[in-house]
């Protein structure tokens, strides 16, 4: 059974050691993950992203325009099919048409913070601006270098939030404090939330945001508060305006939310003539944020093209969005070798552990509402064309379910009388998911899917003819499946062939294991060598020092072992 010595942190605040222990675990997460984040955005859809936070803060309007980029972004939408591209044409205004990236607000909102710390550094270290704006990228000069720096670094930030709030989870739910720093350090980094969070993708906000709302519903759970109610609605909001695909896992929270309201412990404490009053209270703290975030997006919506309910979707939807083999798709996600679950989170084989132990302990809800989450997440991924949500390392529309399933399964990781076996399977798997998230860091998710789409064309022989798009996403598909093709074995062998000095030209045969004479190189100067890393390129691009930055992370890695030491005292 959890340790009823622990049970009074499930009826109010937690204490102060234990506040501690996720204090370190964010501060040990942020160091590593600003270690070893991407910087600037790479892929199209991060670059729309921020361009969208840059016209918010120089213009007030989310319509692109006004740099090098932006300008280049517009282009490519007018000559790009109807929902082929993610920036679309809006209402036109005044004798012109706007241009607006399809993705949520809440993403570039989120941002603004972070631009504005992007440009102060830029008027301190006009230098490296100057360097920055000298070079080209995808055909067009770039610009606002520590700007693109500051905002890609939101998501590292993101993500080591989410790794606090699994430990204050599992901390809630009764293990020890070991246990606790185990589990958040182990989802940090045996888990493919690394990869993920170094990147500048809307689904590491997202999924802090709902990881957020989550663990307010289960204070809520025991401790009426009409504000933890307004963080579970602020968070469910932003969580809504980040990534509209998410509400299918917001209903799920809501229907519990509302459940914990009126039949909860907190509200049944209350006298009979208070319970009405303190019900109502907290449902509209809760409710209220979200319905105004509802609001605002029906309302940009409107504004920018013309419908409250087309947040830019709209051609992408017509155009056979959700038009793909669900049992493929089911099996992709979960255990195929490029993009399954079971592999680049292998510690959530102690989901059946937990779930047996929280039932035993009598919390049998809150293994049924994080499974009925992941479901939610799950099956709108499933019917998706794109699946494998594309050049990115791991399941990624799979994020915003892990934290939940994690912290089930760190209820499992505790020893306890139910299982005594846990503890041995536990470390294998964290080992094995440590083995799999290294070389998504050290080597670029874009380098490895760049040559192996290069190699799909000679390795994959299609019977069915169709459009060279579908041919494409077909030969796609097919290399997630191959062990040869998949990630992180073929980073593996992409960081072998780098350390042993043997440059930038890659025989196919070698890293993608089929026979062939091809020799495959990587096109982007970024793609090459370490240069993703942040911090390099930094130096072998611009020219820059990084050692504030080392200093930064140096002081966030004693913070967080001083932290740790002081919390994990016997003493």
């Amino acid at each position: 059974m959890i340790d009823g010595r622990r049970d009074a942190r499930l009826g109010g605040l937690l204490g102060a050691l234990d506040r501690r222990v996720a204090l370190s675990v964010f501060c040990l997460l942020l160091a590593l993950y600003t270690a070893t984040f991407n910087g600037p955005a790479a892929g199209l859809d991060a670059e729309v992203s921020f361009q969208t936070t840059s016209a918010l803060a120089r213009t007030g309007s989310p319509a692109l325009g006004g740099t090098p980029e932006a300008d280049e972004l517009v282009r490519r939408a007018r000559e790009a099919p109807p929902g082929a591209f993610p920036v679309r044409a809006g209402v036109p205004r005044d004798g012109a048409t706007p241009y607006y990236g399809w993705y949520g607000l809440g993403q570039a909102l989120a941002a603004l913070p972070f631009y504005a710390l992007g440009r102060g550094l830029a008027v301190v270290l006009p230098d490296v601006e100057r360097a920055n704006a000298s070079s080209r990228r995808y055909g067009t000069p770039r610009s606002e270098y520590f700007a693109h720096l500051a905002v890609g670094w939101r998501t590292p930030v993101c993500g080591a939030l989410t790794g606090m709030l699994v430990v204050l989870a599992v901390l809630r739910l009764g293990v020890s404090r070991r246990a606790g720093f185990a589990a958040g350090l182990a989802y940090g980094v045996t888990t493919y939330a690394w990869p993920q969070a170094l990147g500048d993708l809307s689904d590491v906000q997202a999924t802090c945001c709902l990881a957020l709302a989550a663990y307010a519903l289960l204070v809520l759970r025991y401790h009426s508060s009409r504000a933890v109610a307004a963080v579970l609605g602020a968070a469910a909001g932003c969580a809504f305006l980040t990534r509209a695909a998410i509400a299918p896992a917001l209903v799920v929270l809501d229907v519990a939310f509302l459940h914990s309201c009126l039949r909860g412990r907190a509200a049944k404490a209350a006298s009979d003539d208070a319970q009405g009053g303190v019900r109502r209270r907290l449902v509209l703290a809760g409710l209220a944020p979200q319905l105004a975030c509802l609001a605002l997006w029906l309302a940009a919506n409107h504004l920018r093209f013309g419908a409250p309910l087309d947040s830019g979707y709209g051609e992408a939807l017509r155009g056979g969005l959700f038009g793909g083999d669900p049992l493929r798709a089911a099996a992709g996600l979960l255990v195929s070798p490029g993009k399954g679950l079971v592999w680049y989170a292998p510690g959530l084989v102690l989901l059946w552990s937990g779930a047996r132990r929280a039932r035993g302990a009598g919390r049998r809800g809150i293994g049924t509402f994080v499974l009925l989450c992941a479901l939610a997440v799950f099956l709108p991924a499933a019917l998706l064309m794109g699946w494998h949500g594309g050049w990115t390392y791991g399941p990624r529309y799979l994020l915003p379910a892990l934290p939940l399933l994690w912290c089930l399964a760190a209820v499992g990781f505790t020893r306890s009388s139910i299982d005594l076996r846990v503890r041995p399977a536990a470390w294998a798997a964290f080992a094995l998911g440590l083995v799999v998230q290294v070389p998504g860091v050290l080597v670029d998710t874009y380098t490895h899917h760049e040559l192996a789409v290069l190699a799909a064309q000679e390795r994959f022989q299609l019977a069915v003819a169709g459009t060279a798009a579908d041919q494409e996403e077909e030969r796609f598909q097919a290399l997630q499946f191959d062990w040869g093709f998949a990630a992180p074995w073929a980073h593996w062998r992409l960081l072998r062939h780098r350390v042993a000095g043997l440059g930038e030209d890659f025989p196919a045969s070698e890293v993608f294991r089929y026979p062939s004479e091809a020799v495959l190189s990587p096109t982007q100067e970024r793609e090459q060598g370490f240069r993703h890393l942040a911090w390099v390129d930094l130096e072998q691009r611009l020219g820059g020092v990084s050692w504030p930055a080392v200093g930064g992370i140096v002081l966030l890695l004693g913070l967080g072992l001083v932290l740790a030491a002081r919390a994990l005292d016997p003493s």
